[in-house]
């Protein structure tokens, strides 16, 4: 499947199922419902940025440039569980690093499609570690692929969240291996972009774009002072301001 935005950012979207045969490429009526329904959940098209969008209008500058090519919907896996586990796989680690752990994970059980949790759970710390090359992160992986299996913990309690950020992100950090930086990307991903993940490529970027002359140490409290501002969508404005940043150099 192939999704598509051939006439311009913001723009229709079009699916194409490249694989199979029979009606529609393959896919029935229930088919087509289930592709409606990943992409809806993978690009967030049902995520409402009106605020935020208006607030990057009036800062000007890359949030107003960034809105206006298309800028907003962060990209998502199919499942949450899909999602947190990418996100466990970048803690303290590469791009490199992290590619390799998922593409050890994938091929460790069905070889294609994303492991289910009962799949991990089989694996065990021990492979996981050995075989997955997942390092100290093995034991996290387990454990939380475990904890779904059983029952013990449900992400559609996360998905289908009421209350507030903080208690929401309580509720994440309850889950072994997810601390602050993975929490706050989980959130991001759950559409709460109130926290912002604290990470090197953070650092680097704010620090050069922020605070070039910076003859002492900038403190991540004064770095993260650079998105107050945005309150609720700090997280989407530093993602924003970032994304445009490597483009405009690329």
């Amino acid at each position: 499947m192939t999704f598509e935005q051939p006439e311009r950012p913001g723009g229709p979207l079009q699916v194409s199922v490249v694989r199979g045969r029979g009606k529609r490429g393959g896919l029935d009526a229930a088919g087509w419902t289930a592709v409606e329904r990943a992409a809806t959940r993978m690009l967030q098209l049902d995520r409402d940025l009106a605020e935020f969008e208006r607030l990057a209008r009036k800062a000007g500058d890359a949030f107003a440039t960034a809105v206006g090519r298309g800028f907003g919907r962060l990209l998502r896996s199919p499942i949450l569980f899909e999602d947190v586990v990418k996100i466990l796989a970048t803690t303290n680690t590469t791009w490199g690093g992290t590619v390799a752990m998922v593409r050890n994970l994938v091929g460790m059980t069905t070889g294609d499609a994303f492991p289910t949790p009962g799949e991990v759970a089989a694996i065990g710390a021990r492979r996981l570690a050995s075989e997955g090359r997942w390092g100290y992160r093995a034991a996290y992986l387990a454990g939380f692929a475990e904890a779904i299996a059983a029952g013990d913990l449900d992400l559609d309690r996360w998905e289908a969240w009421g209350g507030t950020t903080a208690d929401l992100e309580a509720e994440v950090r309850r889950v072994p291996g997810l601390g602050p930086y993975a929490s706050a990307h989980v959130l991001m991903l759950l559409g709460r972009f109130d926290r912002i993940g604290i990470d090197t490529a953070f650092r680097s970027f704010v620090r050069q774009k922020y605070f070039p002359r910076a003859r002492k140490p900038v403190t991540d409290a004064r770095m993260l002072a650079v998105y107050e501002k945005w309150g609720e969508w700090r997280a989407l404005a530093y993602w924003a301001d970032l994304w445009l940043w490597h483009t405009d150099r690329t």
